[in-house]
């Protein structure tokens, strides 16, 4: 065999070699990124079913459902294609059918109170996300830009409100304990939290409603005051500390005349 043959056969054999190698990193890569996107995908999916299973009905409408659902659906449908298995079928399904169901009213969306403050960061926490997801639709000319408008007003002043409502139970609980002053700190908390909302319509009104409540309130820690004050003086002169000092000032008023 010459020795041109010899090159070109360990050259033939490299070139194989290059080839075969790039190709299997080639796969790797490609497996790599299909695992990163199923991971992306499946993260993405659990925060919508958050939002549709945790966020409070008051929160989330309709409209607003219906579209975290379609993106619901939208992004299972992904992961069946990259991940065909039951358990992403089931939930594509699942998700289909509420789908159906909000949108022929047979879902009922009841209010739920939010009576702690844990329970309210939960629920702000929630809104962010849905405030993103709204930010994210409008830029990707899903939803149109004034209905964008209008739902991100609508969840920041959703944010605001959770927040103040956790804040007017600790002011009840304070009123209730015959503690104003901390009742009135807490009103006075809640009004800040419509600091960036003073235009608002709802707002404007949960404000009034609080300094109304704050008014009445002071008045209340006023004559709360006046009475500990007057119990306070009444208990001292019926004290013996208070009958001696009388004693002791008409003993030296008998010394003067005494004296004189």
């Amino acid at each position: 065999m010459s020795g041109i043959a010899v090159i070109s056969i360990i050259v033939a054999v490299v070139l194989i070699s290059i080839v075969a190698i790039y190709i299997n990193q080639a796969k790797e890569r490609a497996k790599v990124e299909r695992l990163q996107k199923i991971t992306s995908l499946n993260d993405r999916n659990e925060k919508l079913q958050s939002l549709l299973n945790n966020l409070p009905p008051q929160y989330l409408g309709k409209e607003l459902r219906a579209l975290v659902l379609n993106k619901s659906i939208e992004t299972l449908q992904q992961l069946v294609e990259l991940k065909p298995g039951k358990r992403f079928e089931a939930d594509l399904e699942s998700t289909q059918e509420y789908l159906q169901k909000l949108m022929a009213d047979q879902v009922a969306l009841k209010p739920v109170a939010i009576k702690d403050p844990a329970k309210a960061k939960e629920v702000r926490s929630l809104l962010e996300i849905l405030y993103k997801f709204v930010h994210q639709q409008a830029k990707l000319k899903k939803i149109d830009t004034n209905s964008a408008k209008q739902y991100l007003a609508s969840i920041s002043f959703s944010a605001a409100k959770c927040h103040a409502d956790a804040l007017v139970i600790k002011a009840d609980n304070a009123s209730k304990a015959g503690k104003p002053r901390v009742a009135i700190h807490a009103y006075h908390s809640a009004i800040e939290c419509f600091k960036n909302l003073k235009q608002h319509p709802q707002a404007i009104e949960l404000i009034k409603a609080y300094k109304a409540k704050i008014k009445t309130l002071e008045s209340q820690a006023d004559q709360h005051n006046q009475e500990v004050k007057a119990k306070s003086q009444e208990q001292m002169e019926g004290s013996d500390q208070w009958n001696k000092f009388l004693d002791d000032d008409d003993t030296w008023k008998k010394k003067n005349a005494y004296d004189d």
